[in-house]
């Protein structure tokens, strides 16, 4: 084993040890709008599951790399609206999630630069993303400061999947979503590998003999 003391190592090497280590990471493909009406799109990948009762999804906004801006975009936003919409991205939406990742002025829709449309939501004012095939529309829980990023969590109050792609006992088929997944640098999976296992732990030929069931 190679050992690291992340205390002598400057932010942008722990940055490459987490991104490297830490893969595939699932995308938040995060619409929201002003409270002006103006529509913003960005990609997060540190993001995931927060609680699934009640169902929570978080993820986290870093600092804007354009100079002398405080805070990007979907941060203000979320903030003021106190509301967003969490898309899933696929591999057949690659190009466009890539377009909405560039940091435009406040004023650029990024519908309109990727070409996607806005469709309305139920319960928020903020728009989804037409094309993508799942969609949680979210209120705003808590956004924490934490160095030089936030977290960001909010509570899912509706939820859109593409027909087809869940079955039967809200179980969708990851092999009709073919979520995008990001690797290090500028590349991302498109496949996944899927390994069935029993959901029982109690597996005598394993020497296991607990009696919990994941869920499923």
């Amino acid at each position: 084993m190679t050992g690291y003391d992340v205390s002598a190592l400057t932010p942008h090497q722990n940055y490459k040890l987490l991104c490297g280590g830490v893969v595939p990471r699932p995308i938040a493909w995060v619409s929201c709008r002003s409270l002006d009406g103006e529509p913003n799109i960005a990609p997060f990948s540190f993001f995931n599951i927060v609680c699934s009762d009640p169902p929570m999804l978080g993820f986290s906004v870093s600092k804007p790399l354009v100079p002398g801006k405080d805070v990007k975009d979907t941060l203000a936003f979320v903030r003021d609206s106190r509301e967003f919409v969490v898309n899933i991205p696929t591999a057949d939406l690659l190009d466009p999630l890539v377009i909405t990742s560039i940091e435009y002025p406040p004023d650029v829709d990024e519908f309109a630069a990727a070409g996607l449309t806005p469709a309305a939501c139920e319960r928020v004012a903020a728009p989804r993303i037409a094309e993508a095939p799942v969609s949680f529309e979210c209120v705003l829980h808590s956004a924490i400061d934490l160095g030089r990023s936030t977290w960001v969590m909010g509570t899912v109050v509706y939820a859109h999947f593409r027909e087809g792609i869940v079955a039967g006992d809200c179980k969708p088929d990851p092999a009709k979503l073919r979520p995008l997944g990001r690797m290090p640098g500028p590349t991302f999976s498109t496949e996944m590998n899927v390994v069935p296992r029993s959901a029982s732990l109690a597996d005598p030929a394993a020497g296991l003999a607990s009696s919990v069931v994941w869920q499923r």
